[in-house]
């Protein structure tokens, strides 16, 4: 097994390894829709809910009749594009509270909230013991059934050895046509807020030489997945780790052990570690991933609104049972998760999958400093000083080029200890020989004089004059004050305040209905030609945060735009299969015809096989080719995306975008593959070809049979 791999390192799989013609490309990935469950079996843990404390009687009514302010919940983004994602801050429904009686999760009011001091904003953990995933550290279930929690699947099942107590995931016994995969997809583009780390438990064991599972990531604006090398522990190595049950957890606690331990994480940082295990009669070759240890993958998504995760199998080339070689989220039927409430998290370490993100805002803006707090209050703790208040030591005259009435321009009396704590520049212009710094005045030339004023005001009130008042080129210009004054948290809180002016919050652009769980209504993004101004703001003041949120609003735009059509589309025509289909790994929906990009399918576009050119350019138009079993989507080209000040052919003329804000339509086509085209669905429902058609690509040997 190659133990170490280049960062770049390309995936083994063909269907993993192509280049995406663009970020709504699917790659042959077809996503696949699965039925909402109910409870028992699944929990909806963030359902609406109500504040009693918000109830009040309708006046001039004879019964009392009760209204109440509905609290939902909006999601921070989503699961394999269908689920909605939710971060630790939304309460769990108040029905659910009995569930944790007792738990330091539950607060007064009967709200259920994760504590406070959480490292991760979002958390899904899948424990192959229940078949059950998990979000956020609570212990019911979200979603039952490993399939329903993949954005795709193919040739895999869950395997339970009885005799052995253990189970796992596992190619399809006797499948030799398809690679085993499965992809999950998160995306929080909605609360447009990135990802700060991912550290993510990737569990999988080896019993042969020969089998591999491989692990690969793609942030959604790539359009390549990269492999996550994987680090076998030499003897040396695996001692310091505790989690290995051969390691005596006594030695592996001492304190030069804990140091060695954390030098070996940060050397191979960005990797999965493993073990070998001692070989036994049944297998010789015995490597496991170190149990609960969560590998640090930040550096392949750091900065995105969201990713998507694969792992493919390659079973072993000979011996006995050869198909269960290659093993993945291996655990014991000893120890299921579901239930465990006196536990809470930490019966989350036994999962075989977690995925564990940290979230940011696009720009952060950093709390008051401490040297400036103290340096306000240094004289008398009671009473904060203010700009031209008493004892003011230092004068600073602005000289504005627009404003030729000096009258009007009187100098701004400040404190010299204030101006270093909280402005770089004054810092470095008190501490140096210059004649400013012993006259205690300085003159700026060049500059604005009412944002000059702002920004000292800033450093003593920690707020600008007039702010609900403020327009875009106002935010511009203070801006460019901060970046030449250096003052850190002004120059962040400009850089929020013009990113908030152009984009109107995603979340309050939502609209939809709670009932039916679909969010309609995608987010209103600027103009391209206002982004390129932006831009080049950003550059000229050395704002990078602004910089990098504007290229991931470009990026992530046509991306969210797709996700959102999809999940309009009527949801009820989603049926993968019958019931009796679903959960037996000989009769997969997912592999019932090749997903292959060689045959074209879901090869462009979020799904069908369109010719989408970038520039503008007209399409070749929309050809119809058998589908899996689950979505079609057949678009129907709108006019042109316009907007104000610009002409982009990508947009006015029916580019991408344009394509991507048409009418889509999904429907559910469970015998597309037939000669014989299916009953007409209500709506429009695009014609089905027949096996004959000369343009339908020829089957390849990578598919499977009906």
């Amino acid at each position: 097994m190659n133990t170490q791999t280049p960062d770049d390192a390309e995936p083994t799989l063909p269907l993993l390894r192509q280049e995406r013609e663009n970020v709504v490309d699917f790659g042959g990935l077809c996503p696949l829709h699965y039925a909402p469950m109910h409870y028992p079996t699944e929990v909806e843990l963030y359902e609406p809910s109500f504040d009693p404390h918000s109830a009040a009687l309708h006046e001039n009514s004879r019964q009392p009749a009760a209204t109440v302010q509905v609290k939902v919940p909006l999601p921070c983004g989503h699961f394999n594009i269908w689920r909605p994602l939710h971060d630790r801050r939304a309460p769990v429904a108040a029905r659910l509270a009995r569930f944790f009686v007792g738990s330091p999760a539950l607060q007064r009011d009967g709200r259920v909230v994760s504590p406070n001091n959480s490292t991760w904003d979002s958390r899904i953990s899948y424990s192959s013991a229940d078949d059950e995933y998990y979000e956020n550290g609570h212990v019911l279930p979200v979603i039952n059934g490993w399939k329903h929690g993949t954005l795709t699947a193919r040739s895999l099942f869950r395997k339970v050895e009885h005799d052995w107590m253990m189970t796992y995931l596992a190619p399809e016994q006797g499948n030799s046509h398809q690679q085993p995969l499965a992809v999950w997809r998160f995306n929080y583009a909605e609360s447009r807020r990135a990802v700060e780390r991912f550290h993510a438990v990737l569990g999988f064991s080896l019993f042969a030489e020969s089998a591999a599972v491989e692990w690969c990531v793609r942030p959604l604006s790539s359009r390549r997945f990269r492999r996550i090398p994987i680090h076998v522990l030499t003897p040396e190595e695996a001692r310091y780790f505790s989690e290995i049950d051969s390691v005596d957890s006594g030695e592996s606690h001492s304190d030069d052990s804990l140091e060695q331990r954390a030098h070996i994480i940060e050397q191979y940082c960005g990797q999965i570690l493993a073990y070998r295990g001692p070989s036994s009669e049944y297998n010789d070759y015995v490597v496991h991933s170190v149990p609960a240890l969560a590998a640090d993958l930040t550096k392949y998504v750091e900065g995105e609104y969201g990713f998507e995760l694969a792992v493919s199998f390659v079973p072993a080339s000979e011996g006995p049972d050869a198909w269960q070689k290659a093993q993945v989220a291996r655990q014991s039927l000893h120890h299921p998760i579901s239930g465990r409430m006196r536990e809470g998290e930490d019966a989350l370490s036994r999962c075989g999958l977690d995925f564990r993100i940290k979230l940011r805002e696009d720009i952060v803006v950093p709390p008051v400093s401490v040297e400036l707090t103290r340096a306000l209050t240094a004289t008398a703790p009671e009473q904060r000083l203010c700009m031209d208040g008493p004892g003011c030591n230092f004068t600073i005259c602005v000289r504005d080029p627009e404003n030729t009435v000096g009258s009007l321009q009187p100098p701004i009396g400040a404190h010299e200890h204030v101006l270093r704590a909280g402005s770089e520049y004054f810092a470095a212009l008190l501490e140096s020989d210059m004649a400013e710094s012993s006259s205690k005045q300085v003159e700026l030339d060049g500059m604005p004089y009412g944002p000059v004023r702002s920004a000292i005001y800033f450093l003593y009130a920690d707020s600008v004059p007039r702010e609900e008042s403020m327009d875009l080129n106002d935010w511009i210009v203070l801006l460019d004050v901060a970046s030449r004054l250096s003052i850190p948290r002004l120059h962040q809180l400009s850089q929020a305040r013009i990113l908030g002016e152009v984009v109107p919050d995603t979340l309050a652009a939502l609209q939809g209905s709670s009932a039916e769980g679909s969010y309609k209504v995608p987010a209103a993004y600027p103009d391209l030609e206002t982004i390129e101004l932006l831009q080049g703001v950003a550059a000229d003041t050395g704002a990078h945060d602004l910089a990098q949120a504007l290229d991931r609003l470009v990026a992530y735009y046509p991306i969210e735009v797709c996700e959102n059509r999809i999940r309009s589309s009527p949801v009820g025509e989603f049926d993968p299969l019958p019931p009796h289909h679903i959960g037996t790994h000989d009769h997969d929906p997912g592999t019932r015809f090749a997903a292959g990009r060689a045959q074209g399918l879901f090869g462009r576009g979020p799904f069908g096989h369109h010719d989408f050119d970038l520039e503008g350019g007209d399409p070749h138009g929309p050809v119809q080719v058998p589908l899996m079993a689950g979505p079609v989507i057949h678009p129907e080209i709108a006019p042109g995306f316009a907007h104000a000040g610009g002409n982009h052919r990508g947009i006015h003329d029916g580019g991408i975008l344009g394509r991507l804000l048409g009418n889509w339509r999904l429907t559910n086509i469970p015998n597309n593959g037939h000669a014989d085209p299916p009953a007409p669905q209500p709506g429009p429902v695009p014609n089905i070809p027949h096996a004959t058609h000369a343009h339908m690509p020829p089957p390849e040997s990578d598919s499977e049979s009906d």
